[in-house]
């Protein structure tokens, strides 16, 4: 008799449990949707940078400066990002994000002055700082801990589509229907997205179902940080995103396109494609580590460690050669800095794992710093040794210029190595 009254209720627990995954996923797939948008306002400017110097009427020094302050502006929003996530909750944050995103596109579609332009960049950089942390929010809020490093490393891939789109397809829209409409488009679609964003998204589930989780009392800002900086996981996730995902935007934002035409030779119509390489290096790279490398410490610290030695070799090739790289070698290299962009995922898992859940937004801003501040000391030297090295032929320039990379690379794989768990 009490087997007969019982047994209904696996069923049902089974189909409550169904229907609360695919709500999980609906709801984390449109903050990733948002992110796949803001990817590709990031990364846009790295295949129009050619039309904008025109546009502009700039140098490469005035062209990195479009670009180091939209990273600024991201880089410093990193910790009130992860601050606004634990606290006002990602539904807000989100919507709030998109429409900086589409209201910089707008503004970088229209404009034709310095001023106009850098403003665009650095809406674009304010929308987008809010994004990846939120998204990851979701997920830490909507999945169990031991699915949270896949689920970020799936939303990396999200990331590398809205890359996709800005590199190939974006260069045929910008040759075919001409740089206003394509960028004025983009905030039509990015303010609609806005707006699914702000109806669609849910904060957590139901109270009911975590009912039995008592929430932790509010923190004070300080005593958060603190925690989690003192964290030694926190810390080596930091230097493992500066290295890894610092490289990869240095070329797919900006200086990938100039540096393919100018040093490597290769016409506008391929510069997309080969960029486009990258990108799909870099989802190979987050799909691999979400699937065989997060929630293993021991293992994601290795794999870490040695991409970020491969990706310290592979720029030291682009120092070292005295010529134009041949298309196999160019291939390599461009996959290989593409995979560890990927890889650069990890770097949220083992913040997460290294902290407690409701400091999981604070912990992903920390560590989205790593390859950001990075990036951004990337794009001002990269900008500023060209401009010093512009009488020599352009081969031998951007090998000067990408010297400060490689440096930069090697510290951050050194400071991987003193951090790395010794048990």
């Amino acid at each position: 008799m009490s087997g007969t009254a019982t047994a209904p209720h696996p069923a049902g627990a089974r189909t409550e449990h169904s229907t609360s995954s695919r709500t999980a996923w609906l709801v984390w797939g449109i903050g990733a949707l948002c992110y796949c948008a803001a990817l590709f306002h990031r990364a846009s400017l790295g295949v129009a940078a050619p039309e904008a110097l025109q546009r502009f009427a700039i140098g490469p020094a005035m062209l990195s400066l479009f670009s180091a302050l939209q990273l600024g502006i991201y880089l410093a929003l990193q910790v009130p990002s992860g601050l606004l996530a634990d606290r006002l909750g990602p539904r807000k944050v989100i919507t709030g994000g998109m429409v900086a995103l589409a209201a910089g596109s707008a503004v970088f579609a229209v404009s034709g002055s310095i001023v106009g332009g850098i403003a665009g960049r650095m809406l674009i950089g304010f929308g987008d700082a809010f994004m990846f942390t939120n998204v990851l929010r979701l997920a830490a809020h909507w999945f169990p801990p031991h699915k949270f490093g896949k689920v970020a490393a799936i939303t990396g891939l999200a990331g590398g589509l809205g890359q996709i789109v800005s590199t190939l397809p974006l260069g045929l829209a910008l040759h075919s229907i001409g740089w206003v409409p394509t960028f004025a488009g983009a905030a039509v679609l990015t303010a609609g997205l806005a707006v699914v964003a702000a109806l669609a998204i849910r904060d957590r589930p139901d109270h009911a179902a975590v009912a039995s989780v008592p929430a932790p009392a509010p923190e004070r800002i300080a005593h958060t940080l603190r925690h989690v900086i003192a964290q030694r996981g926190t810390k080596h996730s930091f230097w493992v995103h500066f290295v890894l995902m610092a490289q990869f935007v240095a070329v797919t934002t900006l200086w990938g396109g100039p540096w393919l035409t100018e040093s490597q030779g290769h016409g506008q119509a391929e510069v997309g494609s080969l960029l486009l390489i990258s990108v799909v290096g870099f989802i190979a790279g987050s799909w691999f580590s979400g699937q065989f490398i997060s929630g293993n410490p021991v293992r994601r610290d290795r794999f870490s460690l040695g991409l970020s030695c491969a990706v310290v070799a592979v720029w030291a090739l682009l120092v070292a050669w005295p010529g134009v790289l041949p298309m196999p070698l160019l291939v390599v290299a461009l996959v290989i800095i593409g995979v560890g962009g990927g890889a650069a995922m990890l770097a949220f898992d083992g913040a997460r794992m290294a902290n407690a859940e409701h400091r999981s937004g604070t912990a992903s801003g920390v560590v989205n710093m790593g390859g950001f501040s990075a990036a951004v000391l990337v794009q001002l030297l990269v900008g500023g040794v060209l401009q010093f090295v512009s009488f020599l032929p352009a081969v031998q320039a951007y090998r000067w210029a990408f010297a400060p990379v490689l440096v930069l690379l090697a510290v951050g794989t050194a400071a991987q190595w003193s951090l790395r768990d010794r048990r």
